[in-house]
């Protein structure tokens, strides 16, 4: 167990937002990892929720946080209100959840904040792999004010950034729907030797994945999945 210290924050869309968390030496992570985070509840268990880290390892430890406010739920409300110097306990990062051998191009699929660990991955390839296979995001959300880290990862050589929302206003020209009817014309593009990585609410998760094993030809093992509900 170590104390975390909230150094930077900001709001990314009406309902993220977006923390930088200092979690002193020593500490490490790969894109991918998720952390734990505590909170005190008087007279009761300390409440306890996972979040995947949005950031790729720094030279100074620090790390991105992108969390939900959820209607009533006392930790995303603490991490919502929580003023720079705000100090929590947590566990160290962990997680499978993290990038295979890149020798295929890759099609990430995530929803909401969902796309935290893959805004680390892509910040960590562009990085250290400048060079990488082509790697599609597609991303799924509600309205345009919701569509998260839109310019800085457009900006990314090799990285097609490919944003979908379900309740587009008449001047959204973009794409429109839910991400999974976008899967066969995406799949269809890459063609099936991909890697695919799924991130964001257990029922999408799960309908994308039965699609690509079952219907679009991708190979099972190729097909890795994250939930955070």
């Amino acid at each position: 167990m170590r104390e975390a210290v909230l150094v930077r924050a900001r709001t990314l869309s009406p309902s993220v937002r977006e923390l930088t968390f200092d979690p002193g030496p020593g500490h490490t992570h790969v894109p991918g990892h998720w952390v734990t985070f505590f909170l005190d509840s008087p007279g009761a268990e300390p409440i306890k929720r996972q979040y995947s880290v949005a950031s790729a390892p720094r030279e100074d430890g620090t790390f991105d946080l992108a969390v939900t406010r959820v209607e009533g739920g006392p930790m995303s409300s603490f991490l919502h209100e929580a003023a720079v110097g705000a100090r929590i306990r947590m566990l160290p990062a962990q997680g499978l959840f993290v990038l295979e051998p890149m020798t295929r191009p890759i099609l990430m699929v995530a929803t909401g904040t969902g796309i935290a660990p893959f805004r680390a991955m892509i910040e960590e390839l562009a990085h250290k792999a400048p060079g990488h296979p082509p790697v599609t995001l597609l991303f799924g959300c509600r309205t345009r004010e919701e569509i998260l880290y839109d310019d800085e990862l457009s900006a990314v050589p090799h990285v097609r950034f490919v944003p979908t929302l379900s309740r587009a206003d008449d001047a959204w020209t973009g794409r429109r729907g839910w991400v999974q009817s976008h899967l066969p014309e995406l799949v269809g593009e890459l063609g099936t030797d991909i890697d695919v990585y799924i991130c964001g609410l257990t029922r999408m998760v799960k309908e994308v994945r039965r699609l690509c094993r079952e219907e679009l030809g991708v190979d099972r093992k190729r097909v890795h999945i994250e939930r955070y509900d």
